[in-house]
């Protein structure tokens, strides 16, 4: 699976400060967040399914170099050989992943049923622990965001579309490749989203607020300190031409609707099953799972309405559905901001974050 990686600085490793710490314990194997240890050691979810697989195809793997790569969370797909051989090392045993399928194949009927019959509950208070987290990273006093805000936010957003992803089998399926693919758009996602909300609950004109408190202003200069060199006047008409259109079509939409916490679940899920990712057919293999999904999330949407919004549920409903579309839109003019925007600036980014733009 695709690997969650812990924010970081680019001189920093393992559990930064400015990123709560999800669990006490490690992955013997990575050292990333630990899922279980029904496989014979605590082990983060990804190292589960990369030991499973390679179990189960019986995978001989070379090393490039002197067998003894370094394996943890941000390199440990660098080489597969060691990794597996640091599998075994840490306590895992292959004879847990045979036990575990001689409960035999999954056959479709099963898949199909094991959608949960409350989908929505879990997920919405996912998006409440997203923000509790990043309300507890707010920066004091507000400022004004940098390149370096911008890269962090860029990071939370992918690491928590990764763990939103996560909850669904069909994610989980993908090659790690396929994953990235996924969240290179699935991302962008939350990070226009998470910040939509964040912006809605500051009424001041012209400022669009990020994950962690700092704010974008349309006037480019508005907290801007030590201008000490010229900078060029297409940049700043981008600048305030980007804040002003994220406020219009993002943060006076989710205040108009007052949008809540169960919405945006669903919005975000509705985002994962709907999106426009660059491979089409991503999820061919098991788009019967993916339909039910997202028919179930849109069952759930419905009938939490109709008990909200008894008079007017159907109307919310189809504009919380064409918000999606404002989503989207968004997600390009992000993107297209990272060509021509000081603050967008990819090659200040860090390799974690550019990789998802290279995807």
């Amino acid at each position: 699976m695709l690997a969650v990686m812990n924010p970081s600085t680019s001189n920093t490793v393992f559990h930064p400060s400015y990123m709560p710490k999800l669990s006490e314990e490690n992955c013997a194997v990575c050292g990333d967040q630990v899922k279980s240890s029904r496989l014979g050691c605590p082990a983060c979810l990804s190292c589960m399914i990369f030991f499973r697989r390679s179990v189960i195809k019986n995978a001989e793997y070379k090393c490039p170099s002197n067998k003894d790569c370094p394996i943890f969370h941000e390199y440990r797909s660098s080489c597969r050989y060691c990794r597996f051989q640091k599998c075994f090392l840490s306590g895992m045993k292959s004879s847990a992943v045979v036990t575990r399928d001689k409960l035999g194949p999954r056959s479709p009927t099963q898949i199909h049923s094991d959608v949960p019959k409350n989908l929505m509950g879990p997920l919405t208070y996912l998006q409440q622990k997203i923000m509790e987290e990043h309300q507890e990273q707010t920066e004091e006093p507000t400022r004004r965001a940098t390149v370096s805000d911008v890269n962090r936010m860029f990071k939370w957003s992918f690491n928590d579309a990764v763990e939103w992803a996560s909850q669904f089998e069909p994610f989980l399926r993908l090659t790690n490749e396929e994953q990235k693919c996924v969240i290179s758009e699935y991302g962008f996602a939350f990070f226009i989203i998470d910040q939509g909300v964040k912006s809605a609950k500051d009424w001041r004109s012209g400022y669009w607020i990020l994950q962690n408190a700092t704010f974008l202003h349309v006037d480019y200069f508005q907290g801007l300190e030590n201008i000490s060199c010229v900078i060029n006047e297409d940049k700043i008409r981008f600048h305030s031409e980007f804040v002003a259109y994220l406020e219009t079509s993002i943060k006076r939409q989710i205040q108009i609707l007052q949008i809540d916490e169960f919405e945006i679940a669903a919005l975000k899920t509705l985002l994962l099953f709907s999106s426009t990712f660059p491979k089409r057919n991503i999820f061919s293999e098991c788009q019967d799972k993916v339909e039910n999904f997202k028919n179930k999330c849109l069952e759930e949407l419905m009938t939490y309405l109709m008990e909200k919004y008894p008079t007017s549920h159907e109307t919310r409903f189809g504009k919380l559905i064409l918000f999606i579309g404002d989503i989207r839109a968004a997600i390009k003019v992000v993107y297209n901001q990272t060509k021509v925007s000081d603050l967008f600036d990819t090659s200040k980014f860090d390799m974690f974050v550019r990789s998802f733009f290279l995807s």
